[in-house]
């Protein structure tokens, strides 16, 4: 399998902008979402998901949602289980706002007992999570977690990390600087945004984040600096490049935004474009993104980014 994405579905719940007490569901979660994207860019069969549900009806539907976008399920079950809830509404400038129902579900013990779990993260080509995967687990689920990722990486395997920090899922900041230390210390490939990083390890300008991320080992990195450009790192390189991002677009939600970037500059990379290619056709995607409600757009609305990779 040429990716593996693993983290928590959820089902989100999004207020219409028109009618701000009518709530729309769908399928969502950073990691599920990335894992759509992927799916949608590269043939069949190229993309699974690995988690842990429950047996309800909720979790039946979201293995629907991802048999329906090409995904191949590899979650497990736990009996009387149920996945975690989100309710999103949007300003009006597209930015969000979450309440969250998600303490006890399923995915944070996706590793525990899981030979399976572990199966699929050693067979799979590119292993992708993020700073949430890393913060709803439980915390021995964690090490397996871990335990999987060092075999992977030292069998040659990419793991690719988004640094997705929400200081709600951490019991405090120092916790959170370990475990996602740990994360990017394994990584091939780390996608952080510069929020994340001043709110997890204080580094509040684009120089100090690289550095922060350089500090931690030799991978290839790609900074959203949340403002007109991209900082880039190749991997085992101390030079730094800077791309331009295209110019903002007015945005109804920027749920997704940054999932679908990860997708995007993931096959584009592996479509053997270079770096400053692969920032203006992830951002073209999340540009198109942000102008529909919901961190996933409808099939047709996708953009033809011409990418082609083997399957």
């Amino acid at each position: 399998m040429r990716y593996l994405c693993i983290g928590e579905p959820l089902v989100e719940f999004t207020a219409r902008r028109d009618a701000p007490s009518t709530f729309d569901r769908r399928a969502g979660g950073d990691t599920l979402n990335s894992a759509i994207y992927l799916a949608r860019l590269s043939p069949p069969g190229s993309v699974g998901y690995l988690s842990r549900l429950g047996d309800d009806a909720m979790s039946i539907w979201l293995r629907n949602v991802m048999t329906t976008e090409g995904i191949s399920d590899l979650c497990s079950t736990e009996a009387g289980g149920r996945p975690g809830l989100s309710f999103i509404s949007t300003d009006a400038r597209g930015e969000r706002s979450f309440l969250y129902w998600r303490e006890q579900a399923p995915a944070r013990r996706m590793f525990l007992n899981g030979g399976d779990a572990r199966d699929a993260v050693a067979n799979a080509g590119t292993v992708l999570l993020s700073g949430i995967t890393l913060a709803i687990l439980e915390p021995e689920s964690r090490e397996q977690l871990f335990r999987a990722l060092e075999q992977r990486s030292g069998a040659g395997g990419r793991i690719v990390l988004d640094t997705n920090y929400r200081p709600a899922l951490w019991p405090d900041v120092a916790t959170a600087q370990a475990v996602i230390g740990r994360a990017a210390s394994l990584a091939s490939l780390i996608l952080p945004s510069l929020d994340d990083l001043a709110g997890c390890f204080g580094a509040t300008d684009p120089a100090a984040a690289m550095n922060a991320l350089t500090s931690l080992g030799g991978a290839e990195i790609a900074l959203t600096t949340g403002g007109g450009e991209v900082m880039y790192r190749p991997p085992g390189q101390d030079a730094i490049q800077t791309y331009p991002l295209p110019p903002m677009v007015a945005a109804v939600d920027t749920t997704g935004a940054g999932d679908s970037f990860n997708a995007g500059w993931l096959v584009a990379r592996d479509a053997g474009l270079p770096p400053d290619r692969a920032v203006a056709l992830a951002a073209q995607l999340a540009s198109v993104v942000v102008t529909h409600p919901g961190a996933v757009i409808p099939r047709d609305a996708m953009p033809d980014l011409g990418l082609r990779i083997s399957a």
